[in-house]
């Protein structure tokens, strides 16, 4: 039987496809950092030698899954389990998860509470459909991932609140206090992706509590709360000098209004496994797991299963997660030592020691110096050093102040230095 030849029905003009789709969609960005990444791809297919420090994932070789999730999922697949999981989640799952939330975060918030996805972009993609329409007003801090994007999917009104160097790129307590009347949601993520910095429990304190007294006040007015998704995908990677705290803990008050969002992906290398939670008030759940379930982003039972059984054995996980945070540290400390000595010999260049996730906020202060802009230098580094970072204005930031992310997940020790050699050489070969 010979196939039928399609293309002759096909329009090759691009704007078919902004003819066809709804104008949401059509006026819908691309992700800059997938953008980059694919630049990269191609130079090095090339035969270009590339330290490639774009991606926000792992390069197995340097940061393998641990070995017992590895053997368990194969293991649920042997025992056939392969068919669909509940919409929220297996309940082993779920406790596991519960479980890990009081044991380690001193949060019980129930098995009732939890609710997994594929991941954690659809619990925050549920996060921004559970609480937004249309015209709200919602509010991130820059520079921070992917805010912009959802804001654009679901039309809010969204502001972003700027932030510095100097309070590690989290907001002060009255910015927040300024920006909170009429917001109907504020995504927080921390540690921070795409700075590597962690916010201080002072602030989110007084953060939290800000946002309790104006929720009082909305419900005197009878007016809908100010929600809070609370991303802390990065919690357990956080830096041994480095504490994580959660809003809850800090103001228990707090819990009506936050969706903490979760998953596997960072903290056991494991972002191809799809396993994330939403962990919310038991009330809301139920909202969470009814778009979850008509999306279809259940993660896998394998996976699941394998997941529970992981959580479940705190000394298989500690022990994974001690091996796993030294192995980000030597990289990350590598960076952050070889960009200060620099900086001490004059160079033009800083970073912000690493405090949590697999990144570094790294500054090349060359604007005005034979460049105007970040991506100036980014190509410049690109092709000159051979190395690959992620200006800051993929994150949503629009200043040109020279601030990058350096992701090491994909990198092993032994590339950095020649790496940091050459970003030196070419930055010297500019002043």
């Amino acid at each position: 039987m010979s196939a039928i030849d399609l293309s002759s029905y096909f329009v090759s003009d691009p704007s078919a496809a902004r003819q066809m789709v709804s104008p949401v969609i059509a006026d819908m960005l691309g992700s800059k950092i997938l953008k980059i990444a694919g630049e990269v791809r191609a130079m090095m297919a090339s035969g270009r030698s590339v330290c490639n420090l774009t991606v926000g994932d792992f390069r197995p070789q340097h940061f393998p899954i641990p070995a017992a999730l590895s053997e368990q999922v194969q293991r649920a697949y042997v025992d056939q389990q392969t068919n669909y999981p509940p919409a929220d989640g297996i309940p082993e799952l779920k406790q596991a998860v519960a479980d890990l939330y009081t044991r380690e975060l001193g949060l019980a918030y129930g098995p009732e509470s939890v609710c997994i996805g594929s991941g954690a972009r659809p619990p925050l993609y549920g996060s921004w459909a559970l609480f937004t329409q249309p015209g709200d007003q919602t509010v991130s801090f820059l520079p921070a991932w992917n805010n912009g994007y959802y804001a654009h999917l679901f039309q809010t009104k969204h502001v972003y609140v700027p932030t510095t160097a100097e309070t590690n790129f989290f907001p002060t307590i009255d910015q927040v206090r300024e920006i909170l009347p009429g917001t109907r949601m504020v995504a927080m993520n921390s540690p921070l992706n795409p700075t590597g910095t962690a916010i201080s429990k002072d602030v989110l304190a007084g953060i939290a509590q800000a946002i309790v007294e104006e929720n009082q006040a909305r419900s005197r007015r009878g007016e809908a709360p100010a929600m809070v998704l609370y991303d802390q995908v990065y919690w357990m990677l956080t830096a041994s000098e480095t504490r994580h705290h959660n809003p809850v803990q800090l103001v228990p008050e707090i819990a009506p209004y936050v969706v903490n969002v979760d998953a596997i992906s960072k903290c056991f290398a494991a972002t191809g496994l799809r396993v994330g939670w939403a962990v919310l008030p038991p009330y809301l759940q139920g909202r969470m797991r009814a778009l979850i379930g008509h999306v279809g982003a259940w993660a896998p039972r394998p996976e699941q299963v394998a997941t529970a059984w992981l959580l479940n054995h705190p000394d298989v996980m500690h022990a994974y997660m001690a091996e796993m945070r030294a192995r980000i540290a030597a990289r990350l400390n590598t960076l952050y030592d070889g960009i200060t000595a620099m900086k001490s010999r004059g160079l033009p260049v800083e970073a912000i020691s690493p405090q949590g996730g697999i990144y570094l906020s790294f500054r090349v202060n060359l604007i005005g110096r034979g460049f105007s802009t970040n991506e100036e230098i980014r190509h410049y580094l690109l092709n000159s050093a051979g190395v690959a970072v992620v200006p800051f204005q993929a994150f949503d930031l629009t200043d040109d102040s020279g601030w990058f992310r350096m992701s090491v997940g994909a990198v092993g020790v032994g590339e950095l230095d020649d790496a940091l050699e050459r970003i030196e050489k070419a930055i010297q070969a500019k002043l």
